[in-house]
């Protein structure tokens, strides 16, 4: 499992917002069945993500299930989404083109 800090592409409040993925990547074996990636989202929002409704890049929504914890950071306006699974946000990463 590789440790990265990835840019995502999630909407908040009907706004997209600066959100970055910080954890691991999923475990890549022959047979699949590696472990999974597993982290945090910090996101800038006007809006707390807990009482407001998120949604991936592609405007489904995102689901809080009852293990991610929201909290409030010392950064203005920014939160942080803990016990996210990295198949839950890695179709909203925006890769950096070099």
């Amino acid at each position: 499992m590789e440790r990265v800090l990835k840019d995502l592409g999630l909407m908040v409040g009907n706004e997209t917002n600066p959100c970055v993925y910080v954890g691991t990547t999923n475990d890549k074996t022959p047979d699949g069945d590696g472990a999974k990636g597993k982290g945090h989202i910090v996101v800038v929002t006007n809006y707390n993500p807990q009482n407001s409704s998120i949604k991936h890049s592609n405007g489904k929504s995102f689901l809080l299930k009852p293990d991610m914890k929201v909290s409030k950071i010392d950064v203005r306006n920014s939160y942080r989404i803990d016990n996210i699974m990295y198949d839950d946000i890695s179709e909203d990463i925006i890769e950096q083109e070099n």
